[in-house]
């Protein structure tokens, strides 16, 4: 049997042959393994949120007549756009104008009756001054001759007021805006007040809302590029946010806003079903990954991090472009996986 000094001087000869026999900087194969390994970073999961609401006009208004009178024409018909002129009726206006008529006949009597005591006035003011009549007369034709010019005077006002109410028989809307009710029509009597159309402009286009709190502020935050499609159109067109209500629903928790459509929509209406989609995080915690980075194991789903160690997860869905939703415990967005190749 060989001494035990020339075993151990053997056996150290023999592993300083097999370590001169390795490659210089060569390591275990997990080591190299792990250095080539590809790896990929965890995103946050998303989900969509789909509202949906139906357009409506800016704004409506109750066309109502101002004066009474009997119709003589209408304008225009349900769906008509108010053209440059405005007139959307006309009442009969005979006896405006005939009015009109005679206060013009008494002005010029009054006018004529103005003349004639000035110039009576005049007179006897120069007999006064020589002292050939009394000054009580002459007050009382300066006292006419004010009370001529009051009356004239007030006869122009008169003829005022019956131009403004000839103009009212005119019944006038704003031009642009479209008829949504037509309820007078030629011959019937409109009384003072009565309403004669509903009318709404359509063209600006409003989308009513209800959101959550924690969706408006998802809405705010992407306040600056909204954009919504109308699937009956085919067409996606920008918008913005044009009214908040600073009130809160407390049955229904809500919060109630309205979206203003920008250029796109070609053929401007109500009742456009309008989709919103508003993109918020997945409540669950799931992280993106690719489909890759997932390994099955008897049955169950694995990972493994970027330090080699590999954790259990369970897989939710398919995700956006060819990945997967994951969760765990121990995984959180921004981490690193390996990805098997």
């Amino acid at each position: 049997m060989p001494p035990l000094p020339l075993v151990r001087s053997f056996i150290a000869l023999l592993l300083l042959c097999l370590a001169l026999a390795l490659p210089a900087g060569a390591a275990p194969a997990a080591d190299k393994a792990s250095e080539s390994a590809i790896t990929v970073q965890a995103q946050p999961a998303t989900r969509p949120l789909v509202f949906s609401g139906f357009t409506r006009a800016r704004a409506k208004l109750r066309l109502v007549s101002e004066v009474a009178g009997r119709c003589l024409k209408v304008n225009y018909d349900v769906g008509d756009t108010i053209g440059p002129k405005g007139v959307f009726a006309v009442l009969d206006d005979t006896f405006i104008r005939l009015d009109l008529k005679a206060n013009r006949v008494e002005q010029k009597r009054m006018q004529s009756r103005v003349a004639y005591l000035d110039k009576d006035a005049t007179r006897y003011r120069n007999l006064v001054k020589r002292g050939s009549e009394a000054p009580s007369k002459l007050d009382r034709l300066d006292e006419d001759l004010a009370q001529a010019r009051l009356r004239l005077e007030a006869l122009k006002t008169q003829a005022a007021i019956l131009r403004e109410r000839l103009a009212r028989h005119l019944i006038k809307a704003p031009v642009g805006w479209r008829v949504i009710e037509r309820k007078v029509e030629p011959g019937s009597w409109v009384a003072a007040g009565g309403q004669v159309a509903l009318l709404g402009d359509f063209r600006t286009l409003l989308v009513p809302l209800a959101l959550s709190p924690d969706e408006f502020a998802i809405l705010a935050r992407h306040s600056n590029g909204i954009k919504v499609s109308l699937p009956h159109l085919g067409v996606k067109v920008p918008a913005k946010l044009e009214r908040l209500s600073p009130a809160f629903d407390p049955v229904t928790r809500k919060i109630a806003v309205e979206l203003e459509l920008g250029p796109g929509v070609s053929y401007k209406r109500g009742g456009l079903r309008v989709e919103l989609t508003l993109t918020a995080p997945d409540p669950s915690g799931a992280v993106l990954l690719p489909q890759s980075a997932v390994t099955e194991r008897y049955q169950e789903n694995w990972v493994t991090r970027a330090d080699g160690k590999s954790i259990r997860v369970v897989v939710l869905g398919p995700g956006p472009a060819g990945t997967v939703r994951v969760t765990s415990p121990q995984i959180k967005p921004g981490q690193k996986f390996m990805i098997n190749r």
